[in-house]
């Protein structure tokens, strides 16, 4: 029965997000993140506020082409939600997939892949620290720490832009 009440609560509060954050998709508040380096940054007012180390999913070369490929999509993206209680501490959803990754997807008869996110880490995982980052393990997402986590939902405001690059 509580896992039913959790269940409905999280739709609640995704729905809620989801309509609220439409309501302030102009923002000056920008995510960057760099493939290469494993760094996720945030700018805001045209300065760099965060810097931090990430894990990305484990396939990371490359943009995500379809479901299960283990790949961090590649992209302009928005920050649609926030998800503050969850099995890997709190996320941020990503808009992953785009109107023209899900037509690619369908040309070639696969799933785009969706649940993108920002995400920290699980409770007993938390220890970890930034050792976490020395691989990548994530199924196409971006982990950070659970410190780093209460840091980005402070820092970004649903309908943030999020640049995803190589």
């Amino acid at each position: 029965m509580k896992r039913n009440q959790d269940y409905i609560k999280n739709i609640f509060i995704i729905v809620c997000f989801s309509f609220f954050g439409s309501l302030h998709s102009e923002t000056n508040t920008i995510v960057y993140v760099k493939k290469a380096d494993k760094k996720l940054s945030v700018v805001k007012a045209g300065k760099t506020i965060l810097t931090i180390p990430i894990s990305l999913g484990f396939e990371p070369e490359g943009p995500k082409r379809e479901e299960g490929d283990g790949k961090t999509p590649e992209g302009t993206y928005t920050i649609d939600y926030q998800i503050p209680e969850w099995d890997y501490y709190k996320a941020l959803h990503i808009s992953y997939p785009n109107k023209s990754q899900l037509e690619e997807a369908k040309k070639r008869n696969v799933k785009a892949g969706s649940g993108i996110l920002i995400h920290g880490m699980k409770r007993h995982w938390n220890w970890f620290g930034h050792l976490h980052t020395y691989l990548n393990w994530t199924h196409g997402c971006m982990a950070v720490t659970n410190e780093e986590m209460d840091l980005l939902f402070e820092m970004v405001p649903i309908g943030s832009k999020i640049i995803i690059e190589p």
